[in-house]
């Protein structure tokens, strides 16, 4: 059904639907990798970059994220977080049917080996060039012995995942935990079937700051958070090559504020400090959101994917308007901005300028939402039945899994492609 709609106006879209802008995605995408280039060839370290798929969950957007097609882009990227196995057997479907292979290493981001789920890593082990897991339990490393080596004849490789401050996932630096558990990643039956391959932090709290210099700091504690763990781990386990572990950082705010101008003492640590090779992960960061917008890291006229609604009733009396924009087109997510979504005039939806804002979706039921003034001072100017509005999601990734397919405008609104997220689990 979607494909229909090739080559016409997105105001012509039914609604609601989920649309992605095509040049402030590409945008997004390429000043990320830039960031990550510049910052490498300033401290004259090798630094991975790893982008996470979770927001948008399709081939197309993977693409651009890793690079390709992107103007000013010479060297491509080939690693990628993913959230449910289902991207990664989607992708991974993509390629071999395609013969065009985009990724060759892929990290599970959930720290989950249990039996139930090894099975299905194990099946991946097969299909791809490098898979790494994530551990943050004794259990897990048990789980792995038991398994025994992967079915491609590899041995496990994995992550450990450090809690630096979210308390989401983890183990924190200086706890009973964490020593139990890289006291057991040196135990030499663990080694003979799993390889520690590095240290992986996320600074989900970042969501929370209010500027870029304050999402900064956390990068800064994000990167000393994984290298403490490192070398921990190489006391423990002085034979330990600590040098080819990968110290993985970031957050969408903490990995954009890379873009500061100033970022001598970040250079110093990445110089002098590192025990390990830097990598930067990422994934809302191609996207953005209300959520990231909160955060002073983003600019309004940045967000690439907004919800397409109607209006469809106006009540004067009490200042209001009924949109077919629910809770399953919107979510409940909410930010320091309030409802859930700041509405935009679609006229000015392409422009790269900051957008007047004068509605906010106040509550949502399951297929209908309703709009309120920003300003309730404000003379109340009821929009004409049937007109369409451009909703700005509160968080992005949630958001665009309410729909099967994302709408892709070019610069002048016009529908250009259709993408098709990868769903399920």
């Amino acid at each position: 059904m979607g494909s229909n709609y090739i080559g016409k106006d997105f105001l012509k879209l039914p609604t609601p639907c989920f649309v992605i802008d095509e040049a402030k995605f590409d945008a997004n995408c390429l000043n990320m990798i830039r960031n990550v280039r510049e910052l490498e060839t300033a401290s004259g370290k090798d630094i991975k970059f790893r982008p996470h798929v979770k927001t948008h969950k399709t081939i197309e957007g993977l693409a651009k994220q890793l690079g390709h097609g992107l103007v000013a882009v010479n060297e491509t990227e080939d690693a990628i977080v993913f959230s449910t196995i289902k991207e990664a057997e989607g992708i991974l479907d993509y390629q071999e049917e395609s013969g065009n292979v985009l990724v060759r290493d892929i990290c599970y981001s959930l720290p989950a080996c249990i039996p139930e789920i090894l099975e299905r890593l194990d099946r991946l082990s097969t299909r791809a060039s490098n898979l790494r897991v994530f551990v943050d339990n004794i259990e897990h490393l048990n789980s792995l012995l038991k398994f025994g080596p992967t079915s491609s004849g590899k041995k496990w490789s994995y992550f450990i995942k450090i809690d630096m401050g979210t308390h989401r996932a983890g183990l924190m630096n200086g706890t009973k935990e964490l020593e139990e558990l890289l006291s057991r990643a040196s135990a030499p039956e663990i080694s003979e079937v799993a390889e520690l391959y590095g240290f992986y932090a996320h600074a989900g709290h970042s969501y929370s700051v209010t500027n870029i210099s304050e999402a900064h700091d956390l990068l800064v504690e994000e990167i000393l958070a994984v290298n403490e763990a490192a070398k921990h781990y190489s006391s423990i386990n002085p034979q330990a090559d600590v040098s080819s572990f990968v110290l993985s950082v970031g957050a969408t705010p903490t990995s954009g504020s890379l873009k500061l101008a100033d970022q001598a003492s970040l250079i110093e640590i990445i110089k002098n400090s590192l025990v390990g090779r830097l990598e930067i992960h990422c994934g809302n960061c191609c996207m953005y959101d209300l959520q990231q917008l909160s955060t002073g890291c983003v600019q309004d006229y940045e967000i690439a994917g907004f919800v397409l609604g109607s209006i469809v009733s106006v009540y004067r009396s009490r200042g209001e308007v009924l949109t077919n924009t629910g809770v399953l087109s919107l979510t409940r997510e909410t930010s320091r901005f309030p409802g859930h979504g700041i509405v935009v005039d679609p006229g000015e939806i392409l422009n790269n300028e900051h957008y007047e804002k004068k509605w906010f979706v106040e509550k949502v039921s399951q297929e209908h939402g309703k709009l309120k003034r920003l300003d309730e001072n404000s003379k109340f100017s009821a929009p004409e039945l049937g007109s369409k509005i451009a909703i700005l999601p509160q968080h992005a990734c949630i958001v665009a899994g309410c729909f099967n397919y994302y709408f892709v405008i070019d610069s002048k609104g016009i529908v250009t492609d259709v993408w098709r997220p990868i769903r399920g689990w």
